[in-house]
């Protein structure tokens, strides 16, 4: 187990996750404002799921499975390197959509980059949310982050957000 919350337990990919990760990154609407805003196919998400690996293995961070009080996959969340600074992101399945959970992940986050944020100089923790996708742009601002401009980010137009030095 990498974290938890009263509702979500963050845990490290296996290779078996597989048939899960692809579910998540073949929806449609679950994938509208992730990556590239289209489905992925099975071959995507095993390419996904090799680099989630690499990066556990290598520097002990990464977009991790988040499971519901079932064990289910609810999506995943984490970070992803963005030169010397992390990046935040979150997917959530689309039927748990509407409970709170991505804000909830989101806040946890937040505190393990606090606490597992050692380097000199620390890293800074940014995201990046398509314009028009609004819910996702609250759930950054409720945990912390704050706008500081927008940018291309793989392709598309996105309002940028940083966590500030003294949250």
């Amino acid at each position: 187990m990498v974290l938890s919350t009263p509702r979500l337990t963050l845990t490290t990919w296996v290779e078996e996750d597989l048939d899960e990760l692809s579910l998540l990154h073949s929806d449609p609407a679950t994938m509208r404002y992730v990556r590239r805003g289209r489905p992925e196919s099975r071959e995507e998400s095993r390419a996904l799921l090799g680099l989630y690996l690499r990066e556990q293995a290598a520097r002990g961070w990464t977009k991790w499975r988040v499971a519901d009080e079932n064990g289910r996959l609810a999506g995943r969340a984490g970070f992803g390197a963005y030169g010397q600074d992390r990046e935040l992101g979150y997917t959530i399945r689309r039927d748990m959509w509407g409970q709170g959970l991505a804000s909830e992940i989101a806040q946890a986050l937040v505190r393990w980059h606090r606490e597992h944020n050692d380097t000199e100089p620390p890293m800074r923790l940014l995201a990046y949310a398509v314009q028009e996708n609004l819910p996702s742009r609250r759930v950054l601002e409720k945990a912390g982050l704050v706008l500081t401009g927008c940018a291309d980010h793989n392709g598309r137009e996105c309002a940028v957000y940083e966590l500030p030095a003294e949250f």
